[in-house]
């Protein structure tokens, strides 16, 4: 079986796991637990179905749906015996433009967090102690030198307190072929903080060009922006007013 097969049937998976004794999907399965490429677009194929599904059953069908459904067609009157195919052609066509809203929306969510999910993924790891650093330096230019020498992101300008922070380490990955830079730091209250960087045209939607989008996930407090042409999520577990305090924002009373 090629990868290409089984990426095939796997599509055809059900997010809640139900199909894994299925022997029609075992093959395949067990494909995608020994090729990582595979395992990675299976997991991220399974995260997409679940949030679309989940997106799906929060919709809402109008309460008065009906009676305007039946108002539109007394008032165009349609031709004897055409009424219900009518009816039920226009419900159709309702829910087909909700289904698309939420795809479409789920979509733009999905391009602007994978990325993101897997850098918060591999900050548990080495946060852990399960993946080492690629290269370690307290001094943070050293580490930027590092990357770039590497042919990783590194962004032209940080914070100016992030800076001034001690920082341990720095990690590359991969994301769909595109490079992940990690940087580690000693935060001012304690807490580690990290810099994930990734090529802006790396992604369809990147973070808001220099105004930084906070959001928790996981335990993780992070503040996602863009500048120059590099995308990135500075994320901790302290507080997030410790993020506010590195980016220099002003939190109000």
């Amino acid at each position: 079986m090629t990868n290409k097969d089984a990426s095939f049937l796997l599509g055809a998976c059900r997010p809640n796991g139900s199909d894994a004794s299925d022997p029609e999907f075992s093959e395949a399965m067990a494909q995608a637990s020994r090729d990582p490429d595979l395992k990675a677009w299976f997991e991220d194929q399974r995260h997409f179905d679940s949030a679309f599904a989940a997106h799906i059953q929060s919709l809402s069908v109008p309460a008065d749906l009906r009676s305007r459904i039946l108002t539109g067609g007394r008032v165009s009157r349609p031709a004897p015996g055409a009424s219900v195919r009518r009816i039920w052609a226009i419900a159709a066509m309702v829910m087909l433009f909700a289904g698309l809203g939420a795809w479409f929306s789920i979509d733009v969510r999905r391009d602007s967090t994978a990325w993101e999910d897997q850098a918060l993924g591999a900050l548990t790891e080495l946060v852990s102690g399960r993946e080492k650093f690629d290269a370690t330096s307290p001094n943070v230019a050293q580490l930027q030198q590092w990357l770039r020498a590497n042919g990783s992101p590194s962004a032209s300008v940080l914070p100016a307190t992030l800076q001034g922070l001690a920082s341990l380490g720095c990690k590359t990955l991969s994301w769909h072929g595109h490079p992940i830079s990690i940087i580690c730091f000693h935060g001012p209250g304690g807490e580690l903080v990290h810099l994930a960087m990734v090529d802006s045209s790396a992604l369809q939607h990147p973070p808001p060009l220099d105004h930084p989008r906070f959001e928790t996930r996981d335990g993780w407090r992070m503040a996602c922006w863009s500048h120059d042409g590099t995308a990135m999520m500075l994320a901790t577990r302290a507080p997030e007013s410790q993020l506010h305090a590195i980016l220099g924002i002003v939190l109000p009373f």
